[in-house]
């Protein structure tokens, strides 16, 4: 993404060293303030009436890209200097959280739907992700089939909207699925992430949103597969593995089998309960679904055949 950042970057700043420009540190100290984006560094520069270096334009693109104003700056620009050939970089606005139409920037939210039947920790993961920044993204919709389900109440906490759909005892899995993808279609998910969801998905939901869904499993796939909660660690320890962690990986039609993401390992200790290697797994979970939905929301993820290269 920097790179890419850096690309926008350099097409705007040989349109501002144009004298006829009008843009100097004074303006951008102005602009920035305008945007309610104040800054220490920033602040020295105008101080000293310093010229804006290239690198000085660097740092001040992936401030205004930290604090989720690029678009309306670059409109701005557009504004002072006039419309630039966005060229080869077009393609890669998305991975910036940028559309480009009608000769405008418009900020785009990555979307995404959460499907839960637990406590939540790992939607808590997600969702402290994004208030932090580090995924620029907005959970739209959780889902569970459990009433009861904790998770519904964190969602809530964050003002995210709920949704409980029980499964009836006459409805088929792919009756129930598309009360689900009512929902997701609605909200105009980019990606649905299981985050401890306990229902296996239909053929026919899976199909539907092919390489958009992701799952996290507690163990290295494709090790104990098919196994969930505190199962899949017992059974860890019951075959003597030294090393277990776990797998984010897109769903295909079958279990826990979709091309694999990111793994992250944890050793087994001498002493380990299943409770404790939960646990401990349980944060590299944290990490692991975070940084695949980074990774995902910034279209650095291709898929050829069952494996993930990540750009």
């Amino acid at each position: 993404m920097e790179d890419n950042l850096k690309n926008l970057a350099d097409i705007y700043y040989a349109k501002i060293l144009s004298p006829s420009s009008g843009i100097g540190i004074s303006w951008l100290r102005n602009t920035l303030a305008g945007l309610g984006i104040k800054d220490e560094s920033i602040e020295k520069l105008y101080s000293i009436n310093a010229p804006i270096s290239r690198e000085v334009w660097y740092y001040i693109f992936m401030k205004i890209w930290e604090e989720k104003k690029l678009a309306d700056f670059l409109n701005i620009l557009i504004d002072k200097v006039g419309s630039v050939d966005l060229g080869q970089i077009k393609d890669k606005l998305s991975s910036m959280g940028l559309i480009y139409r009608n000769g405008k920037f418009e900020r785009k939210i990555f979307k995404i739907i959460v499907l839960v039947s637990g406590r939540g920790t790992n939607l808590q993961a997600i969702i402290d992700a994004i208030e932090k920044g580090k995924i620029n993204g907005e959970i739209v919709g959780v889902i569970s089939n459990k009433k009861k389900a904790y998770a519904l109440q964190r969602a809530k906490n964050h003002g995210i909207e709920t949704f409980y759909i029980p499964h009836k005892k006459d409805e088929s899995r792919e009756e129930y699925d598309k009360k689900l993808a009512k929902i997701i279609d609605e909200k105009r998910a980019d990606l649905i992430v299981l985050a401890g969801f306990l229902r296996i998905l239909s053929s026919w939901f899976v199909r539907k949103y092919k390489w958009k869904i992701i799952n996290i499993h507690p163990a290295l796939l494709p090790a104990f597969a098919g196994l969930y909660g505190e199962n899949v660690h017992k059974a860890v320890l019951d075959y003597g593995c030294k090393v277990s962690g776990c797998t984010v990986h897109f769903v295909d039609e079958e279990v826990d089998h979709g091309p694999i993401i990111i793994q992250k390992c944890v050793e087994v200790l001498d002493d380990d309960t299943a409770e404790s290697l939960a646990q401990r797994i349980l944060e590299k979970e944290h990490e692991s679904l975070v940084e695949a939905i980074k990774l995902i929301s910034e279209g650095r993820i291709k898929i050829e055949g069952r494996r993930v290269k990540i750009s």
